[in-house]
């Protein structure tokens, strides 16, 4: 049924015209809703005279958080504010929602069998209406929660809103909605910023899911639906889920709701208290606020000048955090829907609606920030572009003499792109440098730990072009680029999965160990709480536009969008490195101690010849491992083919030109430094390096150092190859030779070493071979992840 029709249907209900007693009760047929509001506003002198001041009345905008949020001074709506709501005032007074008890210039237009709609006439909105209940019954949403969908769908350019009993509701005792002007809250000023903090928890299928906004200033949940049925069914989930206090009806909750096109966007704030401390307080710390489901969205009302005048950004979001949940509370109710929703649809929280997500990667820190907007951008409420700094001043990030707690520039087209100045690549690698870098997608700059952060929110896809770009040239084959285009995307799904699912965990997480005489520690994108992943190769090496991508990376992205590799109904934390020297590492010999099958340890090198070979050699037993390394078994990465090696390496990767063997050797005095200043202890003398644990590749994981004064242990295999170089150690799998000993003191140290990187998953020069073999994308996945699946979670 179209709104034309749907408006009509309800016109024709209302036929009379009644000004004896009650409501008057208009002939909407004749009418639209606008005219609907004209003849009321004519007919009812107070209600048009407090929309006239209404549109007098002043505001202010106040930066809450990243968002942009407003204060209104309304003097009217003391009435609401003040309101008595307990069981002795309400029955104290008539009902002003039951017809018998309105004011007789009052019209309505009747809804439906249940719900008719009025004239609110204390408006906070340019349009504002109350939508009650035809019937004196208690405001309860559990019941009527599919009213709001309805209404929708016959006014769609309105929004609506639910206050709970507790919860900003004036009449508590009368169920009713509230409607009004749409575009004018916050919430929905910045929607599609905030659309992109979504973490899915429910999903019916591609268009209708439940999910938690993780970018508002406080605790938050959105249903987007599109039918009446799965919007019901979603609100119930939530609903079951949220804790009910002692001697309440309903959970406390507010409800704001609007529709775009089709789609139909419910937020829930989930509430534990009606009025915050300060409208208790007395004297100057007294702010009479009483948060509705408007304040929660961004629209403050302050009936006193004193209030308005004085009330900040981090009041008004201490004040909205005080009245939602806690942190713990909303993992309990988290937990709660997690666990009673499909197992596919909660593991793989990345995804809503089958729709391509978004990433944010960190890009640089620092105290001041250069950088240029090279098209129109949106920043606080203003276009901007050109050269822009930003400097971290007295704990605030000051930009253009105002200072902020967060910066948000959004292009104001799909193509337009910000430079960032000095921004380090290969940080603490033997090609570190600096390099501007231009970028696209919007541009955030966070504070923390006295630094100012500079995060980019892109496409997933779009990200990946930049990521293949910048780990490998584009001219290497094409079923290489769609191999690691993959196993790219997955890694970065797997670990904004594994992200949000930390966020969730009622447990930290910890990656070290440490005793007296060890510490094993390893590094992984945990390390990253403000974003998802960082710009380089600590996560994957990101470099926005600056490596401009070729039609084969573009092609190699569009052949393969929305793949990923899965195991188990889980995407595969799909690793790659340089070269794995020979055998592929596993898991946890690496990260922390949790079994990945998909990432065992594999002979690089044609399946036929492995079969042959019958076994892998043992690696973890010490004679095989030092046989293994001072050898050059045949693999797939064992090549100094220049024509290979440049199709696959960038530049700066081909400074270095032993990939598969290699040799450092130390002095006594270079050992020592390099040591002590890094672990922070003094050994005295270098007396010997002894591999405890090595992993399936002969990468060591555990190294015993024996010094003069000191005997101690490291790990991981990072840990080790930072340990061990200026930079890092090309890889953990060498072994050792002792030369020139005097008085037991070698004087020097010979490393004999085997592949680049920590030889987990894909080893891209073996990969880059296979390719130019004639191996196709799928092979050469199947080769390095064995009983891992392709699988496309978006079109």
């Amino acid at each position: 049924m179209n709104e034309k029709t749907n408006q009509s249907s309800i016109s024709d209900l209302n036929k009379e015209k009644h000004s004896t007693s009650g409501t008057a009760i208009l002939k909407a047929n004749d009418l639209s809703l606008e005219d609907f509001v004209e003849e009321q506003l004519k007919q009812w002198n107070d209600a048009q005279q407090r929309f006239n001041e209404l549109q007098q009345v002043e505001t202010k905008d106040v930066e809450v958080g990243s968002l942009h949020m407003k204060v209104q001074y309304n003097p009217a709506r003391m009435v609401s504010t003040g309101a008595k709501i307990d069981k002795k005032a309400l029955a104290a007074r008539p009902c002003f929602l039951c017809e018998k008890n309105r004011p007789a210039v009052q019209m309505k237009q009747v809804i439906d069998d249940k719900f008719e709609l009025l004239i609110n006439p204390f408006p906070i909105l340019p349009q504002h209406f109350t939508i009650p209940l035809r019937q004196h019954q208690p405001q309860q949403i559990r019941k009527n929660y599919t009213e709001q969908h309805r209404l929708l769908s016959i006014f769609p350019d309105l929004m609506f809103f639910y206050n709970g009993p507790k919860c900003g509701a004036s009449a508590p005792d009368h169920m009713h909605f509230q409607g009004g002007s749409a575009n004018v809250l916050p919430l929905m000023l910045n929607w599609e910023m905030l659309a992109q903090s979504l973490k899915p928890l429910t999903v019916l299928n591609t268009e209708e899911s439940l999910s938690f906004i993780s970018g508002y200033p406080c605790p938050a949940f959105v249903i987007q639906s599109r039918s009446e049925a799965a919007d019901e069914k979603l609100f119930l989930q939530l609903y079951n889920a949220l804790p009910l206090h002692d001697d309440d009806t309903e959970p406390m909750l507010n409800i704001v709701s609007w529709r775009r096109e089709d789609n139909f966007i419910s937020v829930i704030f989930p509430r534990k208290k009606h009025r915050p401390a300060c409208y208790f307080a007395q004297g100057d710390q007294q702010m009479l606020i009483s948060p509705g489901a408007l304040d929660m969205s961004g629209l403050l009302i302050t009936p006193r000048l004193q209030d308005f005048e004085k009330i900040s950004g981090q009041q008004i979001e201490e004040v909205l955090r005080e009245m939602t949940l806690s942190q713990d509370e909303i993992k309990q109710v988290i937990a709660k829907l997690t666990s009673t929703t499909n197992p596919k649809n909660s593991t793989l929280k990345c995804i809503v609606n089958q729709r391509e997500p978004k990433v944010s990667v960190g890009i640089v820190g620092a105290e001041t920030i250069l950088f240029s907007l090279n098209q129109n951008f949106l920043a606080k409420g203003e276009v901007v572009n050109g050269e822009q700094e930003v400097q971290l001043v007295d704990g605030a990030i000051k930009w253009k003499d105002n200072y902020y707690r967060e910066l948000t520039f959004v292009p104001q087209s799909h193509e337009g792109t910000f430079s960032l100045n000095d921004v380090t690549i290969g940080v603490n690698f033997h090609w570190e440098r600096k390099e501007t870098q231009t970028f696209y997608g919007t541009l955030r700059l966070v504070m923390e730990g006295g630094k100012i952060f500079a995060i980019n929110d892109i496409s997933v896809e779009r990200y990946l072009e930049s990521v293949i770009s910048s780990e490998m040239k584009a001219t290497s084959s094409l079923e290489l680029l769609k191999a690691h285009a993959v196993i790219s995307r997955s890694w970065l799904l797997a670990q904004i999965e594994k992200r949000q699912h930390l966020e969730e965990a009622t447990t930290g997480f910890f990656s070290f160990i440490k005793k007296e005489d060890e510490v094993i520690r390893w590094y992984d994108r945990e390390d990253h709480t403000l974003f998802d992943v960082c710009a380089d190769d600590h996560c994957q090496r990101y470099q926005g536009i600056t490596t401009v991508p070729n039609q084969y990376v573009s092609e190699a992205i569009k052949q393969t969008k929305g793949q990923v590799l899965m195991y188990e109904n889980e995407i595969c934390d799909a690793r790659f490195s340089k070269c794995c020297g020979g055998i592929s590492e596993e898991y946890p010999y690496c990260w922390e101690n949790i079994s990945k099958p998909y990432l065992r340890a594999v002979r690089d090198m044609p399946n036929k010849v492995q079969a042959q070979l019958d076994i892998l050699p043992d690696l973890t037993n010490e004679e095989n491992a030092e046989k293994w390394i001072r050898t050059t078994p045949e693999a797939f990465c064992h090549t100094s083919d220049q024509k290979v090696l440049a199709q696959v390496l960038n530049d700066y990767d081909q400074e270095t030109t032993d990939f598969y063997r290699w040799k450092v050797t130390y002095s006594q005095a270079k050992l020592k430094s390099l040591i002590e200043e890094k672990t922070k202890k003094t050994f005295g003398d270098i007396l010997d390096l002894i591999a405890l644990e090595r992993g399936k590749s002969g990468r060591i994981s555990r190294l015993k150092i024996v010094g003069s004064l000191l005997t101690f242990t490291i790990g991981k295999e990072l840990e080790i190859r930072r340990t061990l170089s200026d930079s890092h150690l090309y890889s953990s799998a060498f072994v050792v030779d002792k030369k020139d000993v005097i008085n037991g003191i070698p004087q020097q140290f010979v490393l004999t070493g085997a592949g680049w990187g920590h030889g987990v998953g894909l080893c891209q020069i073996g990969a880059a071979v296979m390719g130019e073999e004639g191996y196709t994308y799928d092979e050469i996945l199947a080769h390095y992840y064995r009983d891992a699946m392709l699988q496309k979670l978006y079109e």
